[in-house]
């Protein structure tokens, strides 16, 4: 992807952060699932599988609202998104920023496209 994108986030390299945060979740969700499958099998795994989906949840969770921030100004820009869109909208809304709403900077230089009459 282009570091000239449309998107904040991949302009400011850092949607590594985004898709790391996406493999802890996918991962939470696979203990979750394979905790649901141990059942058949007699439980005995069950609650190990629980706590660990549990954990890698909440530590993916705490890591993306503290790495994703604003280049200017430091906010975690995750959590002010998360207090005040909601919930069915703030990830959207987060990736469609184009200022901080912190510092009210740009987050990403707009990108610079030539017209082609001009040349």
């Amino acid at each position: 992807m282009a570091a000239d994108s449309s998107s904040w986030i991949i302009a400011t390299h850092q949607a590594w952060k985004l898709y790391v945060a996406i493999a802890g979740f996918v991962g939470g969700m696979t203990l979750f699932s394979l905790a649901l499958f141990s059942l058949i099998s007699g439980g005995r795994r069950f609650v190990a599988l629980v706590a660990c989906g549990a954990f890698l949840s909440v530590v993916t969770f705490a890591w993306f609202v503290a790495v994703i921030r604003c280049p200017h100004c430091q906010a975690a820009l995750v959590w002010k998104m998360i207090l005040s869109r909601p919930h069915s909208s703030w990830l959207i809304d987060l990736a469609a920023l184009d200022r901080c709403p912190s510092c009210d900077t740009l987050l990403a230089k707009p990108t610079s496209r030539t017209d082609p009459t001009t040349t």
